[in-house]
C-alpha cells in the first residue's frame, strides 16, 4: 500500500507540476521550505529526548500552547520541535514558541517521511486536531515512534477516508497510542475511523484553555492609537474572513454609516497573502483603505472613515478586544466551514457568524445553548443584527457575557490531556506532573 500511495502522489505531483512552477515565482507560500518538504528537515543534535508537534497551519499553531507549557514543566529534559504545512503557520509558530525549532512537514512520500524522521529523530509525535498522513504514520511505526492526537477533530469525509485507509493498511493505527478528542462527537468519529476504542478519549478542546478572558490592555491601546479610534467609537471587526466576505462587510459598513456615523470597520482576513486582493476589492467599492503594515511602518494613525485592513499575523485577538461586536468569517458563503468563533466570545464580545460552520459544531452548540452567538444568512441580516447590537448596548453586553461565562466553564482540557498522555506512556516511564485529571472515556472503556 505504501508503494501504491507513492505512485499516486508522484502521478498527482506530475500533473500539478506546471501549475506549481507557474506559481513559484509569484508567491512565497509555494517557495517556502522546499528542502524540508522533501524530507531534509533540520538535523537535530543527539543527547536529548525530543517531542515533535505538528500544527497544520496558522489556525492550529496556538492550540497546543497551554499543553506544551505544561509538558515542558513536567518533562524539562525534552526538546519540543514544531512542524507546519504553510509559511504563515511557520511564522506564527516562531512567534509563539521562539525557543523551539520550526520546520515544514515532509510530503507524505515514503522516502521524504523516513528521511525527515531520521533527521529530526523524535521520541514522540503529537498531531494537533488530525493531520494523519499514512506514509508518515507507517514511517513512525517502522521507527517505533509513538504518536498521539491532541484536541482531535474529525469530519465525516475524513472519517470515511481514514476508515478506508485503515482497511487497506491494517497497521495504520499501530503507532497511535491515543486520541484526545475535543468532544464526544469527535471521539465517536475516531471510533468510526476504526481507531481502537481503548485509545480514544474525550478530553475537551485545548482552545478554551488558551483563550484569554480579557484583552491585553497594552495591545489594545496600541491598536486604538494606530487605528485612530477615540474612546467610545463603535468598532465592527470582520475576523478570519475569506474571499467574498470582505466585500459583503464593506456593503454592511455602508449601510451602518447611515445610522451610526462614527462606526469603524476593521477587516482581518484569514490569509494575509490575500491583502492586496482585498484592498483592491474594497477600494473598487468606493472606500479608502488603511493597511496595518503601512501604519506600522509610518507610525501615522489611520484616517477616519478608512476601512482598516489588518494584513499582519498575530493581531486578531487584539482586534477582537477593540470590537463592539465581531463577525467571524468563512461562514457566510458556501461551502464555508467556519473559523474560531470562541476567540471573540472569550473576550465577552457578541459574536455573529453565517450558517456554514460545520467545522465548529461543538463550539456552536455551546454558544447556541447559552444564547451567545447570532447566526445570520445574508448581508441584510448581518447589517440588521449589527445595527441592533450597536443600538442596544445592554443586549450586546448580555450576549457577550453569556459567551464569556460559557467558555470559562469549558476549560480544563490541558490537564485531562496531560494525564492521558502520561498514562499512555508517550514520554516513557517518566512520572507525570499530575495524574489526577482524566479524559472521559468512550463506549464504556475505563479511564
Amino acid at each position: 500500500m505504501t508503494l501504491i500511495l507513492d505512485c499516486i502522489y508522484i502521478v498527482a505531483g506530475a500533473c500539478l507540476l506546471p501549475y506549481w512552477l507557474w506559481k513559484l515565482p509569484q508567491s512565497r507560500r509555494y517557495r517556502a521550505g522546499i528542502p524540508q518538504r522533501l524530507g531534509f528537515g533540520p538535523p537535530m543534535p543527539a543527547g536529548c529526548r525530543r517531542l515533535w508537534v505538528h500544527c497544520a497551519s496558522v489556525g492550529e499553531a496556538s492550540i497546543p500552547r497551554s499543553l506544551v507549557a505544561r509538558l515542558r514543566e513536567c518533562h524539562p529534559g525534552w526538546q519540543v520541535v514544531f512542524s507546519t504545512n504553510t509559511d504563515t503557520g511557520a511564522r506564527r509558530l516562531r512567534e509563539l514558541y521562539p525557543d523551539c525549532p520550526v520546520f515544514f512537514m515532509p510530503l507524505d512520500v515514503s522516502l521524504c517521511a523516513r528521511r525527515a524522521l531520521r533527521r529530526v529523530a523524535p521520541d514522540a509525535v503529537l498531531l494537533v486536531e488530525l493531520e494523519v498522513w499514512p506514509n508518515f504514520m507507517d514511517a513512525c511505526r517502522a521507527r517505533g515512534v509513538p504518536v498521539g492526537i491532541i484536541s482531535g477533530r474529525i469530519g465525516r469525509s475524513s472519517r470515511r477516508l481514514l476508515r478506508t485507509l485503515s482497511r487497506l493498511m491494517p497497521r495504520l493505527w499501530e503507532p497511535l497510542r491515543l486520541v484526545c478528542a475535543r468532544s464526544p462527537d469527535d471521539a465517536q468519529g475516531f471510533l468510526g475511523a476504526n481507531v481502537p476504542a481503548d485509545r480514544v478519549f474525550d478530553c475537551g478542546s485545548l482552545k478554551y484553555d488558551n483563550l484569554p478572558d480579557e484583552p491585553d490592555s497594552g495591545d489594545e491601546q496600541r491598536l486604538r492609537r494606530l487605528f485612530n479610534l477615540p474612546p467610545g467609537t463603535p468598532v465592527v471587526v470582520g475576523g478570519s474572513t475569506h474571499d467574498g466576505e470582505e466585500v459583503l462587510l464593506a456593503g454592511v459598513y455602508r449601510d451602518l454609516k447611515r445610522r451610526h456615523r462614527d462606526v469603524q470597520l476593521v477587516l482581518a482576513p484569514r490569509h494575509v497573502e490575500r491583502a492586496d486582493q482585498v484592498a483592491a476589492a474594497i477600494r473598487a467599492r468606493g472606500f479608502t483603505v488603511s493597511r496595518k503594515s503601512e501604519l506600522d511602518a509610518s507610525g501615522t494613525p489611520a484616517r477616519r472613515d478608512d476601512v482598516i485592513l489588518v494584513d499582519t499575523i498575530g493581531d486578531l485577538m487584539a482586534c477582537y478586544g477593540l470590537s463592539t461586536c465581531a463577525f467571524v468569517g468563512r461562514s457566510l458563503l458556501p461551502p464555508g466551514g467556519g473559523q474560531n468563533m470562541m476567540e471573540p466570545a472569550a473576550l465577552g464580545k457578541p459574536v455573529l457568524v453565517g450558517p456554514y460552520t460545520r467545522n465548529f459544531e461543538p463550539e456552536m452548540a455551546l454558544l447556541r445553548a447559552a444564547g451567545a452567538v447570532i447566526v445570520v444568512r445574508s448581508r441584510a441580516e448581518l447589517a440588521g443584527q449589527i445595527d441592533m447590537l450597536l443600538s442596544d448596548p445592554r443586549r450586546a453586553e448580555r450576549i457577550g457575557r453569556a459567551g464569556q461565562e460559557t467558555i470559562a466553564g469549558s476549560r480544563g482540557a490541558t490537564e485531562r490531556t496531560l494525564a492521558r498522555l502520561s498514562r499512555a506512556r508517550l514520554f516513557g516511564d517518566e512520572a507525570a506532573c499530575r495524574d489526577d485529571a482524566q479524559g472521559r472515556s468512550v463506549q464504556g472503556h475505563p479511564t
